[in-house]
């Protein structure tokens, strides 16, 4: 059977960090990347900032497990290079960590077919799946001729702004089926959690929405912004895995005064004419500012006595937004002894088509992917990852089960046997469509994914910015009305 995952830096944890008579200028709930930036810059800027978390150890959604010996990520072992935020903010900072680019492989897309699997290279030249040139031969290899040719009438379609639709019924409609379903549909899945009849495209890519409209066309729109690098370029990593980041933003936060207690649930956050008092299991806490930086549930939950309504990360307002709840997230995560798995017969992992019959939505192959776990592993073992589909379903939970899934995606004949370590994690209150509360009482702010919307490139120019408000407010004086919280684009 799987074990549970297992933990990243814990900072301290059961009692709250004292702080002054006054109370403290800030307090942080959540000591994920979003709270641990917030943190770490005020503090650095001589506040007094208290952070707490209901998890045993700081990094949210960052966690470490060992598998086979091997520290891993559980959480996402990746980020996007769209932004420097990343390497910006360990430079600034000076966190102790070394960047490093995946390996050339490139990633894999397993689609369904009526002669069952088709597994093929990830095109090259698209946006979102979306594809600049239909006719590419790595797009034809997935999507068939008659898919091309279909896509290829696009131009044809007039398009009308006024009332963006989904992103699949926009696919659909002006480049078919074949491609909203096993590119468009496959990539929104599994990036976002969500399918794409749940998301628009103004929301997930602004600058390709502003495209289309400008050009009329989904095809010449991708074909201005797609880069032609191999899928699964535009992403970094920290060697010796993701968790590492926020462990180190910890240390240094607290480097700088900032105190950080793991292990302590925070009840409710009341507001006492100017100031605030934060209800914990282990006591309340006063301070001037507050900032929520959890999950979209335990937003929600802090909020809910404030009388606030929400808008979209993206900052739509629309009251025929597409429904976006918190979602659950499930990882297992395996080491597999199969000689057939050296010849990496999906890159460094593989997307997978809705309409497959598997319980998994993605794999990734660690040490294909990243030279440092190439490294550490011992030889003869491969580490994978698995995404559930559906963290509710299971199916992911047993050796059975990973040796099942890897031999569908991979098509190497995997046997429960090989697999000689098994890691599970699962989150109840992750994101799958951010929204940030629209009307926040003063003084109130959040953070994190469920205001800037998923991954660091987003998070941490949010955070910072937010942290620089805060302390310009802070120093002058300011009401706390000055401060509404917002997204970075």
């Amino acid at each position: 059977m799987a074990r549970p995952g297992g933990v990243g830096a814990v900072i301290a944890s059961g009692d709250v960090a004292p702080v002054s008579a006054a109370g403290a200028d800030v307090i942080v709930v959540g000591a994920g990347m979003g709270g641990l930036v917030v943190a770490h810059d005020l503090a650095r800027a001589g506040r007094d900032v208290v952070v707490i978390d209901a998890a045993s150890e700081v990094g949210g959604l960052l966690r470490r497990g060992t598998l086979a010996g091997v520290d891993i990520d559980l959480g996402a072992e990746s980020f996007a290079t769209r932004t420097d935020a990343v390497a910006a903010l360990v430079a600034d900072a000076g966190l102790p960590l070394e960047l490093v680019a995946p390996r050339p492989q490139g990633a894999w897309l397993a689609v369904a077919t009526d002669d069952g699997v088709r597994r093929a290279r990830l095109p090259r030249r698209t946006v979102l799946g979306i594809p600049a040139d239909p006719d590419a031969d790595d797009v034809v290899a997935i999507i068939g001729a008659d898919g091309a040719a279909r896509a290829r009438d696009e131009r044809r379609v007039p398009l009308t702004a006024d009332a963006e639709p989904s992103l699949y019924d926009l696919v659909a409609e002006r480049l078919g089926e074949r491609v909203a379903d096993r590119l468009v549909d496959t990539l929104c899945r599994s990036v976002y959690s969500r399918p794409a009849a749940d998301a628009r495209l103004s929301q997930l890519h602004p600058g390709m929405w502003r495209e289309v409209v400008s050009r009329g066309s989904l095809l010449e729109a991708a074909d201005a912004i797609a880069t032609g690098q191999r899928a699964g370029a535009a992403v970094g990593g920290i060697a010796g895995g993701m968790w590492r980041l926020p462990a180190a933003l910890a240390e240094a936060a607290e480097a700088h005064g900032a105190k950080i207690r793991t292990g302590v649930a925070v009840r409710a956050v009341r507001s006492d004419a100017e100031t605030f008092t934060v209800e914990t299991t282990s006591g309340a806490l006063s301070a001037r500012q507050v900032v929520i930086a959890t999950g979209p549930a335990g937003v929600a939950r802090l909020l809910a006595g404030h009388d606030v309504s929400t808008r979209s990360a993206t900052g739509g307002e629309r009251s025929d937004e597409p429904a976006q709840t918190p979602a659950g997230v499930y990882l297992a995560a395996a080491a597999i002894a199969h000689p057939g798995l050296a010849a990496e017969p999906i890159g460094s992992g593989v997307i997978v088509d809705a309409a497959l019959p598997t319980a998994a939505k993605a794999l990734t192959h660690i040490t294909a992917k990243w030279d440092w776990a190439r490294a550490a592993a011992p030889d003869g073992i491969h580490l994978v990852r698995l995404s559930a589909r559906d963290a509710a379903a299971g199916g992911l939970s047993t050796p059975a089960d990973v040796a099942r899934e890897v031999s569908i995606l991979t098509g190497v004949d995997v046997a429960a046997a090989d697999v000689v370590d098994l890691v599970v994690q699962e989150w109840t209150d992750a994101v799958a469509g951010a929204r940030v509360p629209d009307d926040l009482p003063a003084g109130i702010h959040v953070a994190g994914a469920a205001a800037a919307g998923t991954g660091l490139a987003s998070v941490i120019p949010h955070a910072r910015d937010l942290a620089a408000r805060l302390d310009r407010a802070l120093a002058a004086s300011l009401p706390s009305s000055s401060l509404h919280t917002h997204p970075v684009s």
